[in-house]
């Protein structure tokens, strides 16, 4: 595969209309209309098919649509918590660490 090709596929722009494919696709598979599924899933019609055709939409009415399609386990897989650390030293430069008290003069 080539370097444009690759770099096609990674584009935000090709990523967001390719969700838009997928939901159309799901929402097909179950012999739903874009009226029916943009009821069940309380998003207008008109954002729906802004959604299936151009991948744009916000996050909130994606995650409707998904678990509308029962499709919110694929979803909230997406950015999942990292499972694993090289040490338990890592894991404690991780955490979050308050700045020391200013000192101010009396």
């Amino acid at each position: 595969m080539d370097k444009i090709t690759t770099f096609k596929k990674r584009n935000p722009i090709h990523l967001i209309r390719e969700i838009g494919g997928r939901i159309r696709k799901h929402r097909l598979a179950r012999g739903w209309t874009q009226a029916e599924l943009a009821e069940r899933s309380g998003v207008s019609l008109s954002t729906l098919k802004l959604l299936e055709r151009e991948g744009k939409g916000s996050l909130q009415r994606l995650a409707k649509i998904a678990v509308t399609l029962n499709l919110d386990g694929e979803l909230r897989g997406l950015f999942s918590e990292p499972t694993h650390y090289d040490s338990m030293e890592s894991v404690e430069r991780a955490g979050r660490r308050r700045a020391p008290k200013s000192q101010t003069a009396p």
